[in-house]
């Protein structure tokens, strides 16, 4: 017994000596975690009463721990209220199967979508392909087909490269209420393999006399089980056209649905600043508390990783904060969103319902499933607020910022609503797997207190070098740089073979970056296949990311950019540059892409850049162009220049060359079949010009091409 008291008294020591400056308590956040996940809080969904019983929880530990309140009149909840709803009953049977009578298991086979309907019902399916009926904008998969009283099979998202087309009739609750509008009684819906509880259909679209659920790849195969059509094939060809049917496979269909009053809450607590010059400049530091509930069946969604990790880190950082006696510069606020599961709901609310002016919130850092993995961090945001990005990673460790793995922000979690304001927005979460997301299993034993302080530790140390960096944070003209950022307006140049030397792509990197342009295209204008593959060289010594394979694609949708990393589309003119095999690793290693159009493609997006007054046409120039003789085999694909020779893809871009003409038309502008393509500072006094004509971030992103291919949708 001596013996292992001392053993563990020099472990404890050795850990002093290696981690001398640890203050977040990784242990005391894991009992965070423990508690947050207990039967006591059946799975905190947002206006159940175990999620309500779980927001006072976290209230009181925020007093504990000597937070001012900063929620409603004084308290530490903010209230809201939203659609709130609770399964009591959710079964699905196939009446006429592969077995015959075959039932579903709850959870593994099949979901119910979050805020569903509340029914009975036996019908046949009809396969109505991605739901859409918006024949104004060429596409109904309800054409020709009969839902009246029938189970709509409905896939989630929207034809390739059609994102945008399609933004409204691509979301989950605009296909729910056309199905029921359709005379649908129930809605199956796919994504992906596997059913994941959640999926919230919003308020605006709630059918109260709707079931609608979430099926998995086995009921799929169900369906088209002895059809002889291949669901694989099938959901590749209704990208093109349109294919819906009737499948003879009847389905019993209960779901009991109670509607709750939503009212729930957010948990606000805050540490004032010390600096008379900038307490009053605040950090927002948070998390969604919420998980899914309780499913039908009684089984409990705990929500170790997804979110009580996150919110138990937030705790953890609030607490020892505190616990410390840090006195930082800057106000920090600390908030534990509801909702989140349900859309966003809780961080939506409190960013526009600010306890303080907007434009005092000079960062936000949001930390979602940060309990599982290798002890890394994977962060989004950087490349939407580059400047306040140089700034935070200096407090990053150094071990960390060498492993830090970058995505790019999404509209998933909890930094979204501050994002969109063009508010700074930071989203950790720690790199690795993350494999019992929304299932029954995604319990307390799982989480590891040793990511929790890693990525504790690291973000102790960034919020609180960033609470007390020295000078002012606060910009008026953020937003105008975020939607700059955001929308990677891409560089267009023309060199000589005599300026491509190192330290000028260098130095055009390095400027990029600042300017948060991270996609540059390059057109070398030459002949000679030594300057080509000179070129290529010279771009292959700037590489600072792994390798990667280097793909020629046809479909718009596989192109996207990556931040803080060169970006060339190649177009070499060149008479003899037959073959890319020998330089297609040396590519691959800066992250180089060949994007590809068909022929057909490229003729009809010729004749719809703009759609306005034809000799508008005239000042428009391709600036990039490169013929694509395309085989079976993606690596002999070759760049052909002879005319003679019958090509089937090409690639294509656009600019304006009459600036003045351009800005005089916005009125008269589609911003979807457009492409801006100005310098950094001209760029942003234009997104100004485009604010004030009251345009809103979306229309802008889409103007600025939110990715390279934009403007061709």
């Amino acid at each position: 017994m001596r013996k292992f008291v001392y053993f563990i008294l020099l472990l404890i020591f050795s850990l002093n000596l290696v981690y001398p400056q640890l203050k977040f308590d990784s242990i005391s956040a894991w009992n965070f975690n423990k508690i947050l996940t207990s039967e006591k809080f059946q799975g905190r969904k947002s206006g159940t009463p175990g999620g309500e019983r779980a927001s006072e929880w976290i209230a009181e530990k925020f007093k504990e721990f000597g937070l001012k309140p900063f929620g409603d009149n004084g308290t530490y909840f903010q209230n809201f209220k939203i659609l709130a709803t609770q399964d009591k009953v959710t079964k699905l049977t196939l009446l006429n199967g592969r077995k015959g009578k075959t039932r579903y298991s709850l959870g593994d086979d099949f979901t119910i979508l979050t805020n569903s309907g509340s029914g009975k019902v036996k019908a046949k399916v009809v396969f109505v392909g991605y739901g859409i009926s918006a024949p104004e904008k060429g596409r109904d998969d309800y054409e020709n087909v009969d839902v009246k009283g029938k189970i709509a099979l409905i896939l989630a998202g929207t034809p390739s490269d059609e994102e945008e087309k399609f933004e409204v009739e691509g979301s989950r609750g605009y296909k729910i209420r056309k199905a029921f509008e359709k005379g649908a009684s129930a809605v199956f819906y796919v994504q992906g393999d596997r059913p994941i509880r959640g999926g919230a259909i919003p308020e605006e679209y709630y059918t109260p006399e709707l079931p609608a659920l979430w099926v998995g790849r086995k009921i799929v195969d169900d369906i088209f089980y002895n059809t002889g059509i291949s669901f694989d094939a099938l959901r590749s060809e209704i990208n093109f056209k349109t294919k819906s049917f009737e499948i003879d496979k009847i389905f019993e269909i209960e779901t009991k649905v109670e509607k709750l009053d939503g009212w729930t809450r957010n948990v606000i607590g805050l540490i004032p600043g010390s600096d008379e010059n900038l307490k009053d400049e605040y950090i927002v530091v948070g998390a969604h508390m919420d998980h899914t509930g309780v499913d039908a069946e009684g089984f409990m969604y705990p929500g170790a990783d997804d979110n009580a990790s996150g919110t138990c880190l937030v705790m953890e950082l609030a607490r020892s904060m505190m616990a410390n006696n840090e006195k930082p510069k800057r106000s920090i606020i600390f908030a534990l969103f509801a909702a989140e599961e349900q859309g966003l709901l809780g961080s939506k609310f409190f960013a526009s319902h600010l306890p303080v002016p907007e434009e005092n919130i000079v960062a936000m850092f949001n930390f979602d499933m940060v309990g599982r993995g290798n002890g890394n961090i994977n962060i989004a945001g950087t490349e939407n607020f580059p400047k306040m990005w140089e700034i935070i990673k200096e407090f990053f460790p150094e071990n960390k910022l060498k492993n830090l793995g970058k995505f790019r922000a999404g509209a998933n979690s909890d930094h979204y609503p501050f994002q969109e304001r063009g508010i700074p927005a930071f989203f950790f979460i720690s790199a690795g797997q993350h494999p019992e997301y929304h299932r029954t299993d995604d319990t307390n034993d799982k989480i590891q207190p040793f990511v929790l302080g890693e990525v504790g530790n690291t973000a102790y140390d960034v919020i609180l070098g960033l609470a007390n960096y020295p000078q002012s944070l606060k910009k008026k003209d953020r937003y105008v740089d975020y939607i700059y950022s955001n929308a990677q307006t891409a560089l267009y140049i023309q060199l000589s073979p005599d300026s491509l030397t190192k330290d000028w792509l260098y130095n055009l990197w390095r400027t990029c970056k600042s300017d948060g342009i991270e996609t540059v295209i390059l057109e070398l204008n030459s002949k000679n296949i030594n300057d080509i593959f000179r070129a290529i060289y010279l771009v292959d010594s700037l590489a600072t990311r792994d390798y990667r394979f280097f793909n020629i694609v046809s479909n718009k949708s596989d192109f996207i950019t990556s931040p803080d990393v060169l970006n060339i589309i190649f177009s070499a003119k060149a008479e003899t540059f037959s073959n890319l095999t020998q330089s297609l690793p040396i590519l691959s290693k800066s992250g180089l892409k060949l994007i590809v159009f068909d022929e057909q493609t490229k003729i009809e997006n010729v004749n719809s850049v703009v759609d306005i007054v034809n000799d508008f046409y005239l000042d428009i120039t391709p600036v990039l162009k490169g013929n694509i003789k395309q085989s079976f085999n993606f690596k002999k694909t070759s760049i052909v220049f002879d005319p003679d020779t019958v090509v089937d893809k090409e690639m294509f871009f656009y600019t304006f060359t009459n600036r003045e003409k351009f800005i005089s038309m916005l009125d008269f502008i589609k911003p979807e079949k457009v492409f801006v393509n100005l310098p950094p500072q001209e760029s942003k006094v234009l997104i100004s010009n485009l604010r004030d004509k009251g345009w809103d971030i979306k229309k802008i992103q889409k103007i600025f091409g939110r990715n390279l291919y934009g403007f061709l949708k």
